[in-house]
């Protein structure tokens, strides 16, 4: 019989190990798993608001250059 290690075929329990390691910091840190999934939310949240505000600042820096006026930075 072949020992199995933690790379042995295709699936090697990573998802497994992310959530011991969640878990186990939620513990070190007397936070609740509530705690983290709401502080999680809100990082989301905020990667979209900036995303979406950049994207809206190329948008008008590429229009004024298409009307011929001066780009200010």
């Amino acid at each position: 019989m072949l020992s199995r290690t933690l790379a042995y075929g295709t699936d090697s329990r990573n998802i497994y190990l992310i959530f011991l390691a969640t878990c186990l910091a939620c513990v070190i840190n007397g936070e609740t798993l509530t705690g983290i999934l709401t502080q999680a939310t809100w990082l989301v949240v905020t990667v979209i608001i900036l995303v979406v505000v950049q994207a809206v600042d190329r948008l008008s820096v590429e229009r004024s250059a298409s009307r011929g006026r001066p780009i200010v930075c």
